[in-house]
């Protein structure tokens, strides 16, 4: 990715793709690291593979919303998109993250972990690869919000300070006359 200034793209926006391609990055190598610590460890093929395949879920959503800011990056240095429209897509993809991440850690605890002990796949589940993969998921998404909660932050300053305002225009009026 070229260097740019903060004329070309505001660094706000420039600071949403870091997040994004950070998280993707981060989720990706936690699953590898994972996969070869299990797996070099001695642990069965179906208990060192399938509990990280929750963390590369998460890296796939963040690898996504990478794209999608590095696209509106593209965007404006193209000239297909204006400032505004950046810090509003912006926004959009870090409102989602602050969405997306409490209700996936709802539905991962209450849903999916449970699901899989009702399938009879808590053989794959239990055990340390289980248990680390869980803390991982909880750790990794809660600090992926905060992040994100930063993000939105820097975003709203950013809209105030590089977006300006157009100039109110000023409408004529005729003075009232006295009828006195």
């Amino acid at each position: 990715m070229p260097s740019l200034s903060n004329d070309q793209v505001p660094k706000p926006l420039t600071y949403t793709l870091m997040y994004h391609g950070l998280w993707a990055a981060l989720f990706l190598m936690t699953t590898v690291l994972y996969w070869a610590i299990f797996l070099y460890s001695g642990q069965d093929t179906f208990r060192a593979l399938v509990p990280p395949l929750g963390l590369l879920f998460f890296a796939v959503v963040a690898g996504i919303g990478c794209w999608l800011a590095y696209t509106t990056r593209l965007a404006i240095l193209l000239g297909q998109a204006s400032w505004d429209d950046a810090f509003t897509l912006s926004s959009w993809s870090s409102w989602a993250v602050l969405i997306f991440a409490p209700a996936s850690l709802v539905i991962w605890q209450w849903v999916i972990i449970p699901a899989s002990h009702a399938m009879g796949l808590q053989e794959g589940w239990g055990g340390v690869p289980g248990v680390l993969t869980e803390g991982a998921i909880k750790v990794e998404v809660i600090v992926w919000w905060l992040s994100h909660l930063l993000s939105l932050r820097g975003l709203i300053r950013g809209r105030r300070d590089y977006v300006r305002p157009e100039a109110p225009v000023e409408v004529e009026t005729a003075p009232i006359a006295s009828t006195a």
